[in-house]
C-alpha cells in the first residue's frame, strides 16, 4: 500500500513537472504569423482637383451703350451664328440730341451746297468748259457729302429711336457663334457699355460649343515630368455621383505662376460629351487621377509589414536556426498606399514574420 502512494505521488509530480515544462516553452516561444512576397501590379498616382469648363466659350459684347431693352433667349437654349440674343434701348441726354440734330442740319447743308455745286459743273462739262479732272473732283465732293448726311442722320435715328436704316448699325446684339447659352449675366433694364479700342464692353450673355468640355488646373513642378500632352488622364466628376471620364492632356503651360512659394503651371485636358453622360455643367469640380509610376507583376508586399528606422527600412525575416524573426533591410521601389514594391534583398519564398512586435 506504501509502494502504490509513493508510485500516485511520482506520477502526480511527473505530470506537474510536464505542465510546468510545457507552460515554460510556450511562454518563451511566440505564436509568429507569416507571409510571402507577392506578384502585384502597382500604380502610383496623384489627385489633383480642378474644374471643368466648355473647350469654347464667347461673351457677347453690345456695340451701342444704353439700357438692355430685351433678352430673346434664355440659358439652355441652342442657337446659331446670327441669332438675335437682345436689344439695346440707348438713353441719350438732351445735349447728345442737340448735337446730333445740328450735325445733320449742317450736313444737309453741306450736301445741297455740294449738289448745286455738281449740276452746275454738269453743265459746265457739257459746253467742254471745265475738264474731265475739274467733273471728278466735283463728284468726288458731292458724293462725299451725301455719305456724311446719311451718316449723322444714322446717328440722330440711333440716339432718338435706337434704330438706323443701315445694316451695318444696329441695337440687336447677335450671336457671333452657334452654341448654347449657358449664362445671361444681366436683367433687362441693367446699364450697359458698349466694346470699343478702351473698354472691354458689357457682357450681354455668354456662348459655349458644349460638345467638348476641358478640365483645368494647375499642377505643380514637380508633377511636370510625369506628364505630358496627349496623356490620359480620368476625371471624377463629384456633382455626377463620382461619375468618371478619361480626357486626354491638350495643353501645359510654359510660364509658371508662384503660389504660396510654390511654382505651378496650368494644365489642361480636353474629353468629348456623349448622350449617355449626365447634364454637366460649366464650372463643376472635378478631381484628376494622374498616373505617375506603374510597375507590372511586381514582388510586393502590404506597406503596413514595413518597418522604418532613419533611412532604412526593413521587414522581420524568420530565421530557422534560432526560430526567431530578425530584422532584414530592404530596398523598396514604388507603392500605391496599399503595397510597396520590394526589388532586392528577399527572394519569394522568405517567410515575412507579420506580427513581430520588438520588445527590447
Amino acid at each position: 500500500m506504501k509502494t502504490t502512494k509513493i508510485i500516485l505521488i511520482i506520477l502526480f509530480l511527473a505530470v506537474l513537472g510536464f505542465i510546468a515544462y510545457r507552460s515554460f516553452v510556450k511562454t518563451q516561444t511566440a505564436d509568429y504569423k507569416t507571409t510571402f512576397l507577392q506578384k502585384r501590379n502597382i500604380r502610383e498616382t496623384i489627385f489633383i482637383p480642378g474644374n471643368v469648363f466648355p473647350a469654347k466659350e464667347i461673351e457677347l459684347k453690345s456695340q451701342l451703350s444704353g439700357i438692355l431693352e430685351n433678352v430673346f433667349v434664355k440659358i439652355g437654349d441652342n442657337i446659331v451664328t446670327g441669332t438675335p440674343v437682345a436689344s439695346i434701348k440707348l438713353a441719350p441726354t438732351a445735349s447728345d440730341i442737340e448735337r446730333l440734330e445740328s450735325n445733320v442740319k449742317l450736313a444737309q447743308i453741306e450736301y445741297e451746297t455740294r449738289a448745286s455745286e455738281y449740276k452746275r459743273a454738269g453743265r459746265l462739262f457739257a459746253t467742254q468748259t471745265i475738264s474731265q479732272a475739274e467733273i471728278e473732283e466735283y463728284t468726288r465732293l458731292y458724293n462725299l457729302a451725301g455719305e456724311n448726311l446719311v451718316s449723322a442722320r444714322n446717328q440722330l435715328d440711333i440716339m432718338k429711336e435706337g434704330r438706323v436704316v443701315s445694316k451695318n448699325i444696329s441695337n440687336i446684339v447677335t450671336s457671333s457663334t452657334a452654341g448654347t447659352v449657358i449664362d445671361i449675366p444681366l436683367e433687362t433694364g441693367a446699364s450697359v457699355i458698349e466694346r470699343n479700342n478702351y473698354n472691354p464692353g458689357t457682357t450681354v450673355a455668354v456662348i459655349a460649343e458644349t460638345a467638348i468640355f476641358r478640365f483645368r488646373t494647375p499642377i505643380i513642378e514637380h508633377y511636370l515630368k510625369y506628364v505630358a500632352s496627349g496623356d490620359t488622364v480620368t476625371l471624377t466628376l463629384n456633382a455626377c455621383n463620382d461619375f468618371t471620364v478619361k480626357a486626354t492632356v491638350t495643353k501645359i503651360s510654359s510660364k509658371g505662376n508662384p503660389e504660396n512659394g510654390i511654382m505651378k503651371y496650368m494644365l489642361d485636358a480636353e474629353f468629348p460629351i456623349q448622350p449617355d453622360m449626365p447634364d454637366i455643367r460649366s464650372g463643376y469640380s472635378a478631381t484628376a487621377e494622374i498616373l505617375l509610376k506603374s510597375s507590372n507583376n511586381t514582388p510586393s508586399i502590404e506597406e503596413k509589414y514595413l518597418v522604418y528606422n532613419n533611412d532604412s527600412t526593413y521587414l522581420y525575416i524568420s530565421d530557422k536556426q534560432s526560430g526567431k524573426p530578425v530584422r532584414q533591410p530592404v530596398t523598396t521601389g514604388i507603392s500605391d498606399g496599399i503595397y510597396t514594391e520590394i526589388t532586392d534583398s528577399i527572394s519569394s519564398d522568405t517567410e515575412i514574420v507579420t506580427n513581430y512586435v520588438k520588445t527590447d
